[in-house]
């Protein structure tokens, strides 16, 4: 079926016409319809579940945060409302408002109810295991999943296998039984928030319940969040003093999912944060 059946199907609207839009993973469109309205959609030719369950997750943050109102979607597309980038002073200090409103949204375990991908890597989420200490959860479907991937792939050698392999041990002391599962996003960079009217819009998710401080993991990697980013969530929702301590365990696995992803360019930063855990 085509895009403009697949609009057709779901809109019930013809397409006047469609603008190819770079995101990376997805073949994506600004689509401009009958009735003058204009759309962004995603579209893949090998059907899968993928975007239905983005589509999924972006709802349910919609109800914290604002994300693009999901129009439609099945095997192959998924449609969203257009987003104008327009400039917007305060959207750092709204930016951690909206992520503080997200994280007071809890579960009673840790993981989702379907699995997703991280970027191009399958995440897995413990679905239907009830799963309500993070550091196990951490370990086993967080870093052990990455770290054997890594070594599969032959990213990492047998002697940093094993080093990773010692971050284990550290988990006791990082991480307590008091963690609660929060909502996350789970892919927060400054390229998945659109600064829209007078809020931003939060985009391409990788939810699950997990650690809310993990969040912030990939805000130090890449930068484009600022102090006022920083105050304004903990000024809602105030961070736990030993916060930095957690830093580079939370950063190792957005450093081993780019090392799975991108390759050996990533090697360095993943072992300085092995480095930093097991000094």
């Amino acid at each position: 079926m085509s895009i403009e059946a697949h609009i057709e199907q779901h809109l019930n609207l013809s397409v006047i016409s469609k603008q190819s839009v770079s995101t990376g993973l997805f073949a994506a469109y600004q689509v401009i319809l009958s009735d003058g309205s204009v759309v962004f959609l995603k579209y893949q030719s090998n059907p899968n579940q993928q975007l239905i369950n983005e589509g999924r997750e972006l709802t349910l943050l919609g109800k914290a945060l604002h994300t693009p109102t999901v129009l439609g979607g099945c095997e192959h597309c998924l449609i969203l409302e257009w987003i104008d980038i327009t400039y917007n002073s305060n959207m750092q200090s709204q930016m951690g408002l909206a992520l503080a409103k997200l994280h007071k949204n809890t579960s009673d375990y840790f993981g989702f109810e379907f699995d997703n991908k991280i970027g191009k890597t399958l995440q897995l989420n413990g679905v239907g295991q009830n799963i309500d200490n993070w550091a196990d959860f951490y370990w086993e479907y967080r870093l052990l999943y990455q770290i054997t991937l890594a070594h599969q792939n032959t990213f990492i050698s047998q002697t940093d296998y094993q080093q990773l392999l010692q971050v284990k041990n550290t988990l006791p002391n990082l991480l307590d039984n008091t963690i609660k599962p929060t909502l996350l996003h789970g892919d927060l960079w400054s390229g998945n928030v659109l600064s829209g009217g007078n809020h931003p819009y939060f985009i391409d998710t990788a939810s699950y319940y997990g650690h809310r401080e993990i969040d912030f993991s990939l805000t130090f990697m890449f930068g484009g969040f600022d102090d006022d980013f920083y105050k304004s969530y903990n000024e809602s929702y105030p961070l736990d003093s030993s916060f930095n301590k957690r830093k580079p365990l939370y950063m190792l696995y957005h450093y081993l999912n780019h090392l799975n992803i991108f390759g050996s360019g990533y090697h360095a930063n993943t072992m300085n944060c092995v480095n930093q855990l097991l000094d």
